[in-house]
């Protein structure tokens, strides 16, 4: 029970901090990005104020400078004049990307001749801008004035193709792969070493527990088997009805004792994994037989009915430890056997899946109420909080549930139609 806790807990605390680490990571990266997106809309900004202050030079030859500045820096660029004349534009044309200006509320600065043939300025919209190609591709846009020598204004746009956010992501994915991976391997080791330092206290607590139970238990068997053996002896000899009743009642109180440590002594086994299975192919069929027939007496003397329901479709050969499947069926009809008042029917029955065979024992008695029924396998656990029942101690179920676990298979109960309990137990076909 500790280890399953404790893997649970180390699971829960591993993937707890992993996801907060994955949502810094992705945090991280979001801000790489951002970044990233603001040091090229910086760089574009500065290479346009170089690229006008050169254009605005005496003699500057727009195609020369341009030219320079699409090869070392790998933009797109097209400058025209006051009237839409195109002066320069980049050999890979800008035709996809002026197409989307529209969009985003762009236009291209152009004048027209009026009058006296002095331009004269239309509606103009200029600045940054950020558009998308047809292959989600995206381009930071910059419209600009350009004066030419002669006090004219040119419309001046330069396109800048931003870095995918797929390549930064490759860029960057080793190094947070490299974190991701470290502090996987720092949480499980740190975590895995508090926890154990955590339970160490507990884990000595069920040690001793255990050390106690299962040394208890041997240490009453030797006296008690002497008290046994001498009460069958003064029996024989005792003439007295006074005396031989005294010495039922010490008999029957024995036996009780006996019942409890034999229990007691299958749970110290379970808890050291001491158990050991003998695994054997077992026929169903004669199985259930052989359960019947051990409590068929039994059920008469308390006149209840006891029915074999083995079906028309025969069983699969199951591969288990056949002592330990008798028992833990033992402990069900046990139970059923207490349970059920005079009168009622128990009913041992097998339903069989393509992957799954199921014992079933079913009872019409008291049934269980729904506030035991989350406690019934837990040990020393009795639904008759007064104890006036002398016959149980609790541990029967439990038992059954450290057998289901041994041999690997499910146990459980439900409530039978018109009362009672359905106690079942799954074995997979596999």
């Amino acid at each position: 029970m500790l280890k399953q806790l404790y893997r649970k807990l180390h699971l829960v605390f591993v993937v707890t901090i992993m996801a907060i680490v994955t949502g810094v990571i992705g945090f991280s990266f979001s801000n790489h990005v951002k970044v990233s997106e603001a040091e090229q809309v910086t760089l574009l900004q500065r290479m346009t104020s170089l690229i006008v202050s050169q254009l605005e030079k005496e003699g500057a030859d727009p195609e020369e400078v341009l030219s320079a500045y699409e090869k070392d820096m790998s933009i797109t660029s097209k400058l025209t004049d006051a009237y839409g004349e195109l002066l320069y534009q980049s050999a890979d044309g800008l035709e996809d990307v002026e197409g989307k200006l529209n969009n985003v509320g762009m236009q291209v600065i152009t004048y027209s001749a009026e009058g006296d043939g002095d331009p004269a300025e239309l509606s103009v919209s200029e600045g940054m801008s950020e558009v998308e190609g047809d292959n989600h591709e995206r381009y930071l846009l910059n419209l600009t004035h350009v004066t030419s020598e002669d006090d004219k204004n040119h419309s001046l746009i330069l396109v800048y193709e931003q870095r995918p956010i797929f390549q930064m992501l490759l860029e960057q994915f080793p190094m947070y792969l490299a974190v991701w991976i470290l502090t996987l391997l720092c949480v499980s080791l740190v975590s895995r070493f508090l926890l154990k330092k955590a339970f160490e206290p507990t884990e000595r607590m069920l040690q001793s527990q255990k050390e106690f139970v299962a040394s208890a238990s041997h240490e009453l068997k030797a006296p008690l088997a002497v008290i046994v053996a001498n009460v069958e002896s003064m029996q024989h000899e005792a003439q007295n009805e006074g005396f031989q009743g005294n010495l039922k009642v010490i008999d029957s109180e024995c036996m009780r004792m006996s019942r409890l440590i034999k229990d007691m002594l299958l749970l110290a086994s379970s808890d050291a994994e001491k158990w050991t299975l003998h695994t054997s192919e077992v026929n169903v069929d004669t199985l259930l037989i052989s359960l019947y027939e051990a409590y068929e007496l039994r059920c008469m003397k308390k006149k209840i009915k006891l029915v074999l329901d083995l079906g028309e479709n025969l069983f699969p050969t199951i591969t288990t430890d056949q002592e330990r499947l008798f028992q833990l069926l033992s402990i069900y009809l046990d139970n059923a056997l207490h349970y059920s008042p005079a009168g009622k029917e128990i009913q041992i029955r097998v339903d069989v899946s393509l992957k799954e065979l199921t014992f079933w024992i079913v009872d019409h008695g008291i049934g269980v109420e729904e506030k035991d029924k989350p406690f019934i396998f837990d040990r020393f656990y009795c639904a008759d909080q007064s104890h006036t029942d002398k016959s149980h101690f609790g541990l029967g179920l439990s038992i059954a549930k450290e057998l289901a676990q041994m041999l690997h298979g499910k146990l459980g109960m439900e409530d039978t139609t018109g009362g009672g309990a359905s106690f079942f137990f799954t074995l997979s076909l596999k």
